[in-house]
Order: structure tokens, then C-alpha cells, then sequence
């Protein structure tokens, strides 16, 4: 048994000796390194360099993707694609309508329309809006006209004395169609002169009145014109009020005291029309429009709450229409010039913002001894925002009657010129509000006016 087990273990060892086993041979990292970086190169894409735009072909001559049709809605995720849309958007040009005639603001029941929301621009932030108030038949629609004239007209005391009159029809001899030709033809004429409705010679001995509500015409300037109707007039109450009861003056008091305070919240400048030396009752109702006027907030047109709001308040400038010779020396102006420093002395309304009858060399430097050579502050003391208009009579053109004012003419060129370089400050207080933002605060300030409690509060007391 021990010679079998040497004999099995030898062969064993034999066996071993004669087939050596093959070693093992390990790969080193190098060259495992170099497959994977073969690999990775073998995945990788292949880099493309694009041309930009500039060096690219003309966009006329690129071809046209298949997927071309799809809706500009979609939000493109090439950045390039968003600023040409962007561009085309801003190279787009805005396309306004023309107004041919003033539209409604404040319709006859004092209900805010939208209708000129059309002739706004919402990209435009440089205009001007002037409003003007005043009693019955002072010339409120002649001064915008005056304001309108972008043009000069040949002859304007005619046009104004010609816009009076009524048309001539006692003639039997005309038919019906030359009469209705002849009235077009007249109104065609008069449309490129006057924009605003003025009172005619029925409507001046009848005592009604000419605008309803508040009218708005925009200019190719960007100015805004606002024409509202006469403060308090007796007219009113059978116009507006149905049923005239004992409080129907109240009602109709308290109606103008609002449109003049919304006035003073929409408006760069307000102008004050009189055709009397100074109207005391007049004074009274500006000062109790200031007021009651609420604080309309600047959230009504989008802006945070937390904002500091401030008061804005307008350019108030005091008209005279319809002038005499005694009216234009140096006492009465002086005079007239003190009685309103001492009337608006507590008011916030802006009295000195440079639309004077003459120019304070110490103060301001406006040039206007052009026109009114003979006024100075020595002689009609620190000006304010005062301006006089004479009356114009049918014999203007005579040159050898002393008028001791300078030529209709010359006095409604500066006028004018005056009124569109005031200084145009914020109305509210957004920065850089467009003419459509204006708009819709327009909107709002009218909403908070009806429904202020100051107004209610104030009827109450009226007698």
C-alpha cells in the first residue's frame, strides 16, 4: 500500500513537471487608459462652428425650415429669435386716428366714455393736457380754439366774429339742396379754423348753454384739450334734472364742484376764464374745488400701495376774456394782480409758473416785453399766471382808434406759446405715464370723485 501511494504521488510530480502552468499576465493602466480615452473619443460629436449672423448669408437667400408654419405664440428657446421679434414689435409703427372733432370724455349724465381711447398713443409720454372752466358764455371753446391754432388763419377777429352768426335762411328763392350745399360747404370751411363749439346768437339769447358734460379733442401736437360745461348756470337745471325740486340748484352745484376738482387731478394746466373785472362767486367756487378735490392714490394705475404718494396739483392760469381800454393799465393790473395773491394765498395751486403778462427779469426769464413793451414790476408789481384778452369789436381793422393793447393777434400768438411751454409735471406717480395710462386714471379718478363723501357732506350745508 505504501509502494501504490509513492507511486500515485509520483506521478503526480510527474505530471506537474512535465505541463508548467502558463502565467498570468496583467494588463498595466496605461493601456487601459488609452481604450477609454479611445471610447470617449469614438462617443464624442464632432464640434461645428456656425457662422454668426453678420458673416451668414442675407436673410432673403436662407432656406426656408419645414417647420416655418408654426404660431408666433409659441415661446422660440433661441434667444436670437426673441430679439428679432422684439425688433419687428418696436419697428412696428403706431397708426392713430385723427380726431375731425372733440368727442365726449363725460357724456350729458356725467358717465365716463371710452370713446377717445382710440386717438391715444400708449408709447407717447410727452403731452400736455389743459382744461378750462368758467361760468355761462365767458369763451371757455374760444380760447381752446385760440390754443388749437397750430396754423396761423388769415384773418381771426373775422373768423370769430363770423362763428356768432347764424345762416341766412329767409331767402325763398333758394331750393332745399343749394341751401343743404351751401351749409356744407360752410361747415367744411369752418373745420379746419374752430374745433370747438362756440354759441351761437340763438343759444346766446335763448341763455342756453353750448357744451354738455366734458369735451376732448386731441391735437397732431399731442395736446390734450379738455372743455367742460358752464359752472353753475340756471340752463343746467332743466337740462339735467328731471324733476326740479328745492334742492335742484344744490344738485347742479354740487355736479360742477366735481368736474372742476377732476379737472384739477387730470390736468397739467387749468385755466380760470372770466369776462369780468374779477368774479368773487368764481374765486369761491375754485377755492371750494380745491377743497373738496380727495386724494386720488397712485394704485389706480397699477402701483404698488407701499410707494409714497404726493399731491399734484396744477398750473392755475387766470384768464381775462373780453377786455377793456380801462383794463389794461398799470393800476388795474396791479390791483387785480393783488387780489388774487391775497384770494390763492393758502392754495396749493401753482399761480407762478411763468405764463405772465410780462416778464420779471429777477424771477424768471421769459421774454414776453415783445409783446406788452410797457409793463414792469415797478409799475404792476411781481407778475402771477394773469393774461388779458381784448374783446374783439367789428371795427379791429381800423388802425386810428387807440385800443391801449397790442393787436388781438399778437396777444393770442403768446397766449398760446405760453401754454405749451409750461413746465409738464407728473400727474401722478408712476414716471413716464403713457397717454392710454392717463386715460384709464382718468377712468378711476372719475369712479373715486362720485363716490368721495365730501361732496354729500358739502350739499348738506348749501342753503
Amino acid at each position: 500500500m505504501s509502494d501504490k501511494k509513492k507511486k500515485v504521488i509520483m506521478t503526480k510530480d510527474v505530471v506537474s513537471v512535465a505541463t508548467p502552468k502558463r502565467p498570468v499576465i496583467l494588463k498595466s493602466d496605461r493601456e487601459t487608459k488609452e481604450q477609454n480615452k479611445d471610447k470617449v473619443e469614438k462617443e464624442k460629436q464632432p464640434t461645428i462652428l456656425i457662422k454668426t449672423r453678420e458673416q451668414s448669408t442675407p436673410k432673403e437667400e436662407r432656406p426656408v425650415s419645414p417647420k416655418s408654419h408654426v404660431s408666433d405664440d409659441t415661446q422660440q428657446p433661441c434667444k436670437i429669435a426673441q430679439n428679432e421679434a422684439k425688433e419687428k414689435k418696436e419697428q412696428k409703427p403706431c397708426i392713430l386716428k385723427t380726431m375731425s372733432e372733440p368727442v365726449k370724455l363725460l357724456d350729458e349724465n356725467l358717465e365716463f366714455n371710452n370713446t377717445a381711447l382710440e386717438y391715444l398713443n400708449d408709447n407717447n409720454s410727452n403731452y400736455l393736457i389743459i382744461g378750462v372752466i368758467g361760468m355761462q358764455g365767458v369763451g371757455k371753446s374760444l380760447i381752446l380754439n385760440l390754443i388749437n391754432q397750430s396754423m396761423p388763419i388769415e384773418d381771426i377777429c373775422h373768423t370769430i366774429l363770423q362763428s356768432h352768426e347764424m345762416p341766412d335762411t329767409n331767402e325763398v328763392d333758394e331750393s332745399i339742396e343749394s341751401h343743404t350745399e351751401k351749409l356744407s360747404i360752410d361747415k367744411k370751411q369752418e373745420r379746419p379754423h374752430f374745433k370747438f363749439k362756440m354759441q351761437d346768437i340763438e343759444q346766446i339769447e335763448k341763455g342756453v348753454h353750448c357744451t354738455k358734460g366734458v369735451d376732448m379733442y386731441v391735437t397732431s401736437d399731442r395736446v390734450i384739450l379738455l372743455d367742460c360745461q358752464p359752472l353753475w348756470s340756471p340752463c343746467l337745471i332743466d337740462t339735467n334734472i328731471n324733476a326740479v325740486t328745492s334742492r335742484s340748484a344744490n344738485i347742479v352745484t354740487v355736479d360742477c364742484l366735481q368736474i372742476a376738482s377732476y379737472l384739477m387731478a387730470i390736468c397739467h394746466v387749468l385755466v380760470a376764464v372770466q369776462d369780468w373785472f374779477c368774479d368773487y362767486n368764481f374765486i369761491r367756487y375754485i377755492q371750494a374745488a380745491e377743497m373738496l378735490r380727495p386724494s386720488l392714490s397712485s394704485t389706480n394705475v397699477n402701483q404698488e400701495s407701499d410707494s409714497v404718494q404726493t399731491e399734484v396739483h396744477p398750473h392755475l392760469l387766470l384768464l381775462h376774456n373780453r377786455c377793456q381800454l380801462e383794463d389794461f393799465t398799470h393800476s388795474n393790473v396791479h390791483t387785480i394782480q393783488d387780489f388774487y395773491r391775497k384770494a390763492f394765498q393758502r392754495s396749493n395751486l401753482q399761480l407762478k409758473s411763468g405764463m405772465y403778462l410780462y416778464s420779471d427779469t429777477s424771477n424768471n426769464g421769459v421774454n414776453v416785453d415783445s409783446v406788452n413793451k410797457w409793463y414792469s414790476v415797478e409799475k404792476c408789481g411781481h407778475p402771477i399766471n394773469l393774461f388779458l384778452l381784448p374783446e374783439v369789436y367789428e371795427d379791429y381793422d381800423n388802425k386810428e382808434i387807440y385800443r391801449g393793447h397790442p393787436a388781438f393777434e399778437e396777444l393770442a400768438k403768446r397766449l398760446r406759446w405760453m401754454l405749451l411751454g409750461v413746465n409738464r409735471h407728473q400727474i401722478t406717480n408712476v414716471p413716464n405715464l403713457s397717454e392710454k395710462g392717463w386715460f384709464h386714471f382718468c377712468n378711476k379718478a372719475w369712479e373715486s370723485i362720485k363716490k368721495c363723501t365730501f361732496f354729500l357732506e358739502y350739499e348738506r350745508f348749501l342753503p
